[in-house]
């Protein structure tokens, strides 16, 4: 055995015990519920969303994009996403995470159909429920029609999953407010979530 085997093999067998490993649970692409000793590391944010890496041993813990850990540190439980894993050179496997979206949306899919005047209007074509996102507000600008002064607030909408979504689409937030997509800004790289940028349509 030579000396980068034995280390790798002491490396693994002290990530395996809660003395540098800690306790989660593996919720892998097949939705099974596995415990696991990992070792979790938190990154700097991006995109205002907590990041961390996390190591496993590859022969224990085949880890995909999609699957989460669960992490208990005294009362506080996390769920880690997995965005993607680098290709492991030795026995452990770093996956780069964030931390799961808290909050959910609804999206009113819409296509153009025209009515009896043959005029073309949108009209919900699908209804999407219990999206996983995340709302920041990004600015606020004075918005003048004609006489009128109002406040218009600009919305960047993160997603946990890129999903099929066109500017014509309603989002519907956990309040029941709607909004209108501006833009929507597809993973660019692959540590960074798609994201939308939104307007309220009902204000």
């Amino acid at each position: 055995m030579s000396l980068r085997e034995q280390m790798r093999d002491d490396v693994c067998a002290i990530l395996n015990t809660d003395e540098l490993g800690e306790q989660a649970t593996w919720t892998n692409s097949a939705s099974a519920a596995i415990p696991r000793t990992v070792r979790l590391i938190e990154q700097p944010e991006r995109q205002t969303i907590r990041r961390a890496h996390i190591w496993t041993p590859v022969d224990t813990t085949q880890v995909t994009a999609g699957d989460t850990f669960r992490v208990k540190r005294g009362a506080v439980t996390t769920t880690w996403v997995v965005m993607f894993s680098d290709p492991a050179e030795t026995a452990l496997q770093r996956s780069y995470c964030h931390l799961q979206l808290s909050e959910f949306i609804t999206i009113d899919a819409r296509k153009h159909a025209k009515g009896p005047a043959r005029a073309e209007r949108a009209i919900v074509d699908s209804q999407t429920a219990q999206i996983r996102c995340q709302w920041f507000t990004s600015s606020t600008e004075i918005d003048t029609q004609g006489r009128r002064r109002a406040m218009a607030g600009e919305f960047y909408l993160f997603l946990q999953s890129l999903r099929n979504i066109n500017v014509a689409d309603t989002v519907i937030d956990a309040s029941g407010r709607t909004f209108r997509i501006e833009r929507l800004e597809n993973q660019l790289t692959r540590v960074d979530l798609p994201y939308l940028i939104c307007s309220r349509s009902d204000a």
